[in-house]
């Protein structure tokens, strides 16, 4: 009986890690969704985060339960489908990675809504110049195509006195690049997440056969 209390709580360590990294994943992805305006790619790119956090809860929850209640039956269905579930994530991860530039290029069409609103509103760039230290949509010269000077954000310390203080950078390339490094890491919280399921199928096979000899000693 030690035995299998021991595996039970390296079960029960194992769930608590991956709900961890399943939440992580889950409010990554409705912030993503909450707080910029995106197209259908982008959307499915953050839905995807989130998609991957909900399957890993409802699978550990699962896990938890077989492995509280000590029931053969339940714990092996438990690991067929947390098998199941993890090459389902692995293929969305593989998605992910594969089309990371792709995923960053659309996440980064929320800045494309915020161009068009500086436009008509001088100033609704701001955020991003001061955040990436750009300047325009793709260059300063998109201001002046549009009759207008840089502001200050487009400059190093808003200081206007210098021209060599003017930023060329275009902020769509920033924030493109932007997006492909937070996906980047999330993308290998998610492969530590598979990683840490993968974990608990082999010890709750541990678990399993410990179950069983328990058991089977109580019948002697």
């Amino acid at each position: 009986m030690a035995s299998t209390s021991s595996v039970k709580l390296i079960v029960y360590a194992l769930d608590i890690l991956c709900t961890l990294l399943a939440l992580v994943l889950i409010s990554f992805g409705l912030y993503v969704v909450v707080s910029y305006n995106l197209n259908e790619i982008g959307q499915l790119s953050a839905y995807s985060y989130v998609g991957l956090g909900v399957a890993a809860l409802l699978i550990v929850l699962w896990g938890y339960l077989s492995a509280w209640r000590e029931n053969v039956c339940c714990t092996v269905t438990f690991i067929i489908f947390l098998c199941l579930v993890i090459i389902a994530q692995f293929a969305i991860v593989y998605m992910l990675v594969t089309h990371d530039k792709w995923m960053a290029s659309n996440l980064a069409n929320a800045l494309e809504a915020t161009w068009e609103e500086e436009l008509n509103s001088p100033g609704a760039m701001s955020l991003y110049q001061n955040w990436f230290h750009c300047c325009g949509r793709g260059s300063p010269q998109d201001y002046i195509v549009n009759e207008r000077l840089p502001p200050d954000t487009c400059f190093r310390n808003h200081d206007k006195s210098k021209p060599e203080n003017l930023i060329h950078t275009g902020c769509r390339v920033e924030f493109e690049n932007y997006w492909l490094h937070l996906n980047n890491v999330f993308n290998i919280l998610a492969l530590v997440l598979i990683g840490f399921e993968l974990l608990l199928s082999v010890i709750s096979c541990r678990l399993c056969n410990s179950i069983r000899n328990d058991a089977r000693r109580s019948y002697f």
